[in-house]
């Protein structure tokens, strides 16, 4: 017995099937849909066996609906099999095995490869065909292959298919050929949907042209959701905030309703400047609507009022969530942390633990943190090694950065110069000249001498770095070292202009 699924008006039904004499090749490409669609790998296998017992197993309908079933639940090697038993093989055939191939991330290289042996065997490609071919264009940096791609597809005459053209810009975006992108869209025409806009808007808004985005969002007359979501997530993201504000009262003056996505992008540039009057106003919005009860909006709500200045309202907000994930918890962990409730931040960590919730990294950048604020050192320490031994968290420069510090500042260098040694080669920049700033406050001459060598070892050119050595030098009575960061400081450039003032007189 299998079990189909059958969507009516919006109503699932999973319905029971015997097995019996009677099912032809139009039956089971039926059931193996429902076992996608169910996600059932058991019951799609015993369709497979069922397939081979009655002797479909040169069906060529039958057998594409094995690839596609096998694609879908992630066993490429099975759908592959399928693939290379089948007697005869058709165009939609090839499609499923590029599909399923496309469908996994990092198998686009093998897409290509079998897109190439489909050429080479004859076998004609159709509009679905390059739809895939170039959403598996992520595995090639050759932008040079992109084009070669297009060419075929104007050479076949698919080139009026707006999907398959919406693929192709999406691929020029991808490559970064801005100007390729925005002659395929003005090639478009009247064919140019939304989608369309979409793409070339998201183009602009990575490749830093925010004011040309703006000027292909104000041509669409019927703009969607996900078109305004875009336009203003690209202010946000490129730290266009009051212009993001701005579009979001726009959005709203013409009554297009926003979602949970909307009001989170928003509620970070509200946070971002800190503009608490606003953010009250997206929480009312909130209400409104019935959104608290999604946990990325009241997460984006505590964060909101932290960094606004108002950790009652960020309380408030935690304690009327029915439903946190991590994020939550560390957000308020941080914003308590922020506002110096530190033995508060601490036990909101064991409430989390004692609720089931195992923190992350971000949870321990947080922790850490408020123990650095307070002088905490043995608490800090005591926490950086259970949540790494009990939760197999893996230390980040972020997490030895605070525990550095906080040893720095309680003049702890020698333990700290430790975890320094602990860090990756390539992250320890970060911890030296923690540490060696420390030294010179304590006057640790001996200690700074070493780690200066290792920082001046790491051969960085950053200028804090050089300044920083030369001070410490200087302190250390090292004077050749001193005029030679100087020298190399002035062959870098990196020499500060004196500074000038003026001043106005009147009579």
């Amino acid at each position: 017995m299998v079990v189909a699924e059958v969507d009516d008006g919006g109503q699932v039904e999973r319905i029971p099937i015997q097995w019996s004499s009677s099912e032809d090749n139009y039956t089971y490409p039926v059931l193996l849909k429902a076992c996608t669609r169910l996600k059932s790998l058991p019951k799609g296998k015993e369709v497979h066996a069922h397939v081979t017992k009655v002797g479909l197993g040169s069906d060529v309908y039958v057998q594409n609906a094995l690839i596609h079933f096998y694609g879908s639940t992630g066993l490429i090697g099975d759908a592959r099999y399928v693939f290379d038993k089948m007697p005869h093989r058709d165009l939609a055939s090839w499609n499923s095995l590029l599909a399923a191939y496309n469908s996994r991330f990092g198998d686009g290289i093998e897409a290509l490869v079998l897109f190439r042996e489909m050429i080479c065997v004859g076998i004609g490609a159709n509009s679905i065909t390059f739809v895939i071919i170039i959403s598996a264009r992520a595995a090639v940096t050759e932008a040079e292959y992109g084009s070669s791609i297009h060419g075929s597809v104007i050479k076949k005459g698919f080139d009026c298919y707006v999907n398959l053209e919406n693929a192709m810009l999406g691929m020029y975006v991808k490559y970064g050929d801005m100007n390729a992108a925005l002659t395929l869209f003005t090639e478009m025409g009247g064919r140019r949907d939304v989608v369309s806009h979409t793409i070339l808007i998201n183009g602009y808004i990575e490749t830093g042209f925010i004011d040309l985005a703006r000027d292909i969002f104000d041509r669409r007359f019927d703009k969607d959701l996900v078109l305004w979501n875009s336009m203003i997530s690209g202010y946000v993201e490129s730290n266009h905030l009051n212009e993001a504000l701005l579009l979001f009262e726009k959005m709203e003056n013409e009554e297009v309703e926003p979602d949970e996505y909307t009001v989170v992008t928003i509620l970070s540039a509200c946070a971002c400047l800190s503009d608490l009057q606003y953010g009250r106003h997206i929480h009312r919005l909130i209400l409104t609507k019935n959104m608290l009860h999604d946990v990325f909006v009241g997460t984006a709500l505590i964060d909101m009022y932290s960094k606004c200045g108002s950790i009652v309202d960020a309380m408030a907000t935690f304690y009327k969530m029915e439903e946190k994930d991590v994020f939550t918890w560390t957000t308020a962990i941080g914003g308590l942390a922020n506002f110096g409730y530190v033995k508060e931040s601490l036990e909101l960590l064991n409430q989390m633990e004692n609720e089931g919730v195992n923190p992350n990294e971000a949870t321990l950048v947080s922790v850490l943190a408020a123990c650095r604020q307070a002088g905490l050192v043995e608490e800090g320490c005591f926490l950086f090694g259970r949540l790494v031994r009990n939760y197999k968290i893996q230390p980040k420069v972020e997490h030895f950065g605070c525990l550095i510090d906080l040893l720095s500042r309680a003049g702890l260098v020698h333990q700290a110069d430790k975890f320094v040694k602990a860090m990756d080669p390539g992250e320890r920049l970060v911890g030296y000249k923690t540490l060696l700033s420390a030294c010179m406050n304590y006057s640790k001459i001996d200690l700074g001498l070493k780690v200066a060598d290792e920082l001046y070892g790491l051969g960085s050119e950053d200028h804090a770095v050089r300044v920083l050595l030369s001070n410490f030098y200087a302190l250390a009575g090292e004077w050749s070292k001193v005029e030679e960061m100087r020298r190399n400081m002035k062959i870098f450039g990196m020499l500060n202009e004196p500074g000038l003032s003026c001043i106005g007189v009147t009579t």
